[in-house]
């Protein structure tokens, strides 16, 4: 499997040279998911008081006001791919795997995205990753069927449930929240404001 620190990755990210004791030492006082379930919690009190987050504001935001939560479960599979008008931050409390595509890829016309463009990237345990804003990601998976645990640093408000809901025509057909729009697979079971993920839900398995 490629790594995120390899050369193939530089058009989805980069990684961002950086000390993250103090997030990894909150990120392991954190209650394991439930088996088979992945968690998302966008803003953690803990995080945000670290000088980490200061740093994450006020140099990679540029002052932005920002939000640092966390991702952790158990996950395998595709699923979903998300994109966002700004880059997203990914800290790897674990080792992990990043399922990533290319925005341009997506067909506009029916709001669907191939899978078999999707790319695996590895991500060692306590790696800070870029996700550029052109790149379309989701849920890490973790490594050998063990938990993954993401810092998820984002613009405030990112993911929160929408204040105007736009009609629902062209791009905004996948506009699922406040600057996520969201496309996935049927297997999924999601619904709603989404767009369509064509093939197979693909999952670790296949970039072995």
């Amino acid at each position: 499997m490629k790594s995120v620190k390899d050369e193939a990755f530089r058009t989805y990210g980069r990684v961002l040279d950086m000390d993250v004791s103090e997030f990894m030492d909150e990120v392991q006082k954190l209650p394991e998911a439930p088996q088979g379930q992945v968690l998302y919690e966008a803003s953690i009190p803990a995080f945000e008081q670290t000088k980490l987050f200061l740093k994450f504001m006020d140099e990679v935001y540029g002052g932005m006001p920002i939000e640092f939560g966390c991702c952790h479960g158990f996950n395998d599979k595709l699923n979903g791919l998300e994109y966002h008008r700004d880059s997203e931050i990914n800290i790897a409390g674990t080792d992990m795997i990043l399922m990533v595509g290319h925005r341009w890829d997506i067909d506009y016309g029916d709001n669907s995205y191939d899978t078999s463009k999707v790319e695996a990237f590895f991500v060692p345990k306590g790696t800070v990753v870029e996700i550029f804003a052109t790149t379309l990601h989701y849920a890490p998976c973790g490594v050998e069927g063990k938990e993954f645990r993401s810092g998820v640093v984002l613009p405030g408000g990112t993911n929160e449930a929408l204040d105007v809901v736009p009609e629902a025509k062209g791009e905004s057909r996948m506009l699922f929240a406040i600057n996520k729009w969201l496309l996935v697979h049927p297997e999924s079971g999601e619904t709603g404001r989404v767009g369509l993920l064509k093939g197979k839900n693909r999952s670790v398995r296949d970039f072995e």
